[in-house]
């Protein structure tokens, strides 16, 4: 049931006489600087893309160039490096719409409903490989923006071992700036998004570093150039 707010103003000047309290001016929230939306916002894709490799290789990732011709050659050697076994893809288009053609005879779908939770959390505990799309990337930290929704839970994200990122250039940004903007203009997020920089790491008090403890054991970035 909605609730409904009444006599607000009258119960907080009675609250703040009460107390003795002392009336604040009420100020404006005014922007310090545009440094938010201007920052890397120049650089042209060439540029975001060397600013990602760099920052790639600071955060344990794999980034790989390709063009949409050799993109499957390119995905099928990850998950022979990876060690095959099962593969996980999402039920949602993106693959298909972006022409990825998984090769695997031990491939499972996420799947959709309520009903299916658990079963899509075995699966996704169980799978050696995912293969996904992310909504976008982040030059400026090398971080994929992906979506739980109906057809791609946050298991899928966080449980395989290691995960492939199909990432088309266009969908590079320089910064989250840019992310949270096309996303409030053009369309609200399903349920959470998340923000992945690389493969899973962890350190404890003694600065023991601990990689693959909440997600992935290794991340890789497949840029495709061309689309």
């Amino acid at each position: 049931m909605a609730g409904t707010i009444e006599n607000r103003t009258q119960f907080l000047d009675t609250l703040l006489k009460k107390r003795g309290g002392v009336e604040l001016p009420f100020e404006p929230y005014t922007l310090i600087s545009d440094l938010p939306q201007t920052h890397w916002a120049d650089l042209s894709s060439n540029e975001l893309l060397k600013l990602a490799k760099e920052q790639a290789r600071r955060v344990s990732a794999n980034l790989v160039e390709t063009t949409s011709s050799e993109m499957n050659e390119i995905i099928y050697g990850l998950i022979e490096k990876s060690g095959g076994g099962q593969v996980m893809i999402p039920s949602t288009d993106e693959l298909e719409k972006l022409g990825v053609n998984i090769i695997s005879d031990q491939l499972v779908k996420w799947k959709i409903g309520k009903e299916k939770r658990e079963e899509n959390i075995n699966a996704a505990q169980n799978s050696n490989v995912v293969v996904a799309v992310p909504k976008f990337f982040l030059a400026e930290s090398a971080t994929i923006v992906v979506e739980s929704e109906a057809g791609q839970g946050r298991s899928l994200h966080f449980l395989p071992t290691h995960y492939i990122s199909v990432i088309p250039l266009s969908r590079m940004v320089p910064r989250s700036t840019q992310a949270a903007t096309w996303l409030d203009e053009n369309k609200k997020p399903g349920s959470t998004l998340h923000f992945i920089s690389g493969p899973s790491n962890s350190g404890d008090i003694e600065m023991q570093l601990v990689v693959g403890l909440h997600g992935p054991l290794e991340i890789n970035y497949v840029i495709v150039k061309d689309l």
